[in-house]
C-alpha cells in the first residue's frame, strides 16, 4: 500500500491562486476588472492599486458574505461575494 492511499484527498472549493473577477462597482452599467487574492477563509479584493474590502463567506444557504475589512457598501458586498461564489462554481 502506497502511503498516498492512506489519506483522503479532498478537492478543495477555494482557488489557491489569484483570480480576475468583473464586477459594476458604481452601479453605472460599467464593469470593473478586479483582483481577487484568497487567503485562508478571506478573500482580499483590490481594484487597480486600491484594497477594496476583505470578504469572508459566512453561509451557504441563503449565501452570506461579511466584510472583514474595508468600507464598501453591504450591497457591493453582495455582488462582490456573489461574482466571487460565480468563479469559484464554475472551478
Amino acid at each position: 500500500m502506497n502511503e498516498m492511499d492512506e489519506f483522503e484527498f479532498e478537492a478543495s472549493e477555494q482557488p489557491e491562486e489569484a483570480f480576475h473577477i468583473e464586477v459594476d462597482l458604481y452601479e453605472t452599467g460599467d464593469h470593473s476588472n478586479v483582483l481577487v487574492v484568497p487567503c485562508n477563509d478571506t478573500y482580499i479584493v483590490v481594484s487597480g492599486d486600491e484594497h477594496l474590502c476583505t470578504l469572508q463567506k459566512t453561509c451557504d444557504e441563503p449565501e452570506c458574505w461579511e466584510q472583514t475589512d474595508g468600507l464598501v457598501e453591504d450591497e457591493l458586498v453582495e455582488r462582490l461575494g456573489s461574482a466571487i461564489s460565480g468563479y469559484i462554481s464554475q472551478l
